[in-house]
C-alpha cells in the first residue's frame, strides 16, 4: 500500500498543469490517440512509450507540459477572426519542419466551460490552414539562465541520506532493495561515484524543468544517475537543486520519470538514462 501511495504523490508532483484540456477538447479516447500515433509518425523518430505500452504517455504528457510553458510564454497564435489557434510543438519533422498543434473552435453544444477549442490535428507550414495566421508561433524557452543546465563542479552537494532513504523507500524496493542500512551504503558509493565522473563529464547530468506546485515557483533541476547494483546500468536518479553556494539532493525518481521530465525540455541523449 504505501508503494502504491507514493507513486500518486510522485505522479502529484511530476504531472503538467494540465491547461491543454481545460483549454481544448482533444477529442474521445480513439480520436486522441489516432492524433498522438499520427504525431508520432510525421515527427523525428524517438521513444514515446514506456516498456510495455503502445499509446504513447510520453508524447502525451510532454504536449501537456509544453502548452503549459507556451502559454505561460503568450507564444499562442490565433487567427484575427477567431476561427483557428496554434501554438509549435517543438517536434520537427524527419526533414526538419516544424509541427503545429492546430485547433478550431468547439462547437459542441455539451463543451465543457473554457474548452472553447477543439484539436484538429496536426499541421507543417505547407499545410493550407496555416496561411490564416499572421505568424507562425515560436517554441517553448526554458533556457531563462544558461548556466542551470550545467553541473557546476565547484559547488559541494548535500544530501540527507536518511531522509532520502525514508521518503522514497518504495522506488529502492522497485529495484530489489529493501534492506536500509544496505541503501545507505550503496547510496552513498553511488552519489560519491557520479559526482566524480560529472565532474569529468557535465553530460552526464541531464536537467528537467520543474514547477512546484504550492508556490508556482518554476526552475531547472538536474538528473543525476545512480548505479546501485551495476557499473554500466542506472538503477534509479537523483534530482539536486542549485543553491546559492552548493547543490542539494531532494528526492529520487525511477528513470521513466526522470526521462518524461527531462523530455520536456530536450530530448535525452545519455546511455544512462534508457527505458
Amino acid at each position: 500500500m504505501k508503494k502504491e501511495i507514493s507513486m500518486m504523490e510522485e505522479a502529484l508532483v511530476y504531472q503538467p498543469e494540465y491547461n491543454l484540456l481545460r483549454d481544448a477538447y482533444l477529442g474521445n479516447k480513439e480520436m486522441l490517440q489516432s492524433k498522438l500515433n499520427y504525431l508520432a509518425n510525421i515527427a523525428q523518430e524517438e521513444q514515446w512509450d514506456y516498456h510495455g505500452t503502445t499509446d504513447k504517455p510520453i508524447l502525451y504528457n510532454y504536449l501537456c507540459y509544453t502548452y503549459d510553458r507556451i502559454k505561460t510564454e503568450n507564444k499562442i497564435e490565433v487567427t484575427d477572426d477567431g476561427s483557428a489557434m496554434c501554438f509549435n510543438t517543438g517536434l520537427l519533422t524527419e526533414h526538419g519542419a516544424d509541427i503545429y498543434a492546430y485547433f478550431v473552435k468547439n462547437e459542441n453544444q455539451n463543451k465543457k466551460s473554457g474548452q472553447d477549442w477543439f484539436l484538429y490535428g496536426f499541421k507543417q507550414r505547407a499545410n493550407v490552414e496555416m496561411r490564416a495566421f499572421r505568424k507562425y508561433p515560436d517554441i517553448a524557452d526554458y533556457f531563462t539562465t544558461p548556466a542551470d543546465f550545467i553541473y557546476d563542479k565547484s559547488l559541494e552537494l548535500s544530501i540527507n541520506y536518511e531522509h532520502i532513504i525514508n521518503d522514497n523507500y518504495d522506488r529502492f524496493t522497485s529495484i530489489g532493495l529493501t534492506d536500509k542500512y544496505m541503501i545507505n551504503g550503496l547510496l552513498e558509493n553511488a552519489v560519491k561515484r557520479i559526482i566524480e565522473k560529472v565532474k569529468r563529464n557535465y553530460k552526464l547530468a541531464i536537467p528537467q524543468y520543474y514547477t512546484d506546485k504550492n508556490t508556482g515557483e518554476s526552475k531547472i533541476q538536474l538528473l543525476l544517475p545512480l548505479f546501485l547494483q551495476c557499473k554500466d546500468a542506472a538503477d534509479l536518479a537523483l534530482v539536486v537543486d542549485k543553491c546559492e553556494f552548493n547543490y542539494v539532493g531532494k528526492t529520487i525518481l525511477t528513470l521513466e520519470w526522470a526521462y518524461v521530465n527531462s523530455r520536456r525540455i530536450v530530448r535525452p541523449d545519455v546511455d544512462w538514462l534508457k527505458i
